[in-house]
C-alpha cells in the first residue's frame, strides 16, 4: 500500500513494527473479525487471540530472558506470513489513523527508521493520495481508530465527516 514510501524490502529489512516490549502490548494491530477468521483458515490454525472491548489481538508470547514479544505471524527470516493480506494497521504503518477532538486524522509514528529517513515532501504527498482510503476503511470498522497521542504529526484530516 505504501509503495515508495516505504518499499516491502526496507520493511522486511527492518520489522521493528513487528516486536513490542511489554509497556507497549496496547499497541498490537488489531484483528478484525474477518481478518482472524483469515488467519486461523489460511495462515496459523494454532494461532491464539485476546479479546478486548469486543476487538481481537493476537497473543503474543514473551521472548525467553527479554521483556520482548514479536508478532506471532512474524517469520523471522522472510517477514509477515500474510503478505499483502495482513492486518490494516500493519498494512499503513508507520501511518496510522487516531481520532482526535472527534475527527479522525492520520498521523507519522515517529519510530520507523527508514520513513524518518525520507523526504517530508515525499511522505506528505504520500499521505494525501493514501488518505482517502485509509480513512474510509477507518469509518468501516471504527475498532482500528487509535486515540490520539499527543505530539504526533498529523499528516491528514478527515473531512467527510
Amino acid at each position: 500500500m505504501l509503495g515508495e514510501l516505504l518499499t516491502k524490502e526496507e520493511c522486511a529489512g527492518c520489522r521493528l513494527c513487528c516486536a513490542f516490549e511489554g509497556y507497549d502490548l496496547f499497541d498490537t494491530p488489531t484483528i478484525t473479525p474477518a481478518v482472524r477468521e483469515l488467519i486461523l483458515k489460511e495462515y496459523s490454525p494454532e494461532q491464539r487471540f485476546v479479546q478486548q472491548e469486543g476487538c481481537w489481538f493476537l497473543r503474543l508470547e514473551r521472548e525467553p530472558d527479554k521483556d520482548l514479544y514479536y508478532c506471532s505471524l512474524l517469520d523471522r527470516r522472510h517477514g509477515c506470513i500474510m503478505g499483502d493480506s495482513k492486518p490494516f494497521e500493519c498494512r499503513i504503518w508507520p501511518l496510522r489513523v487516531m481520532r482526535r477532538e472527534g475527527q479522525l486524522v492520520l498521523t507519522l509514528s515517529p519510530v520507523c527508521p527508514v520513513v524518518k529517513q525520507k523526504p517530508q515532501e515525499l511522505i506528505m504527498r504520500k499521505s494525501a493520495e493514501l488518505a482517502p482510503a485509509i480513512f474510509a476503511e477507518a469509518r468501516a470498522c471504527p475498532e482500528l481508530v487509535r486515540p490520539y497521542t499527543e505530539g504526533l504529526e498529523v499528516l491528514a484530516v478527515d473531512t467527510t465527516c
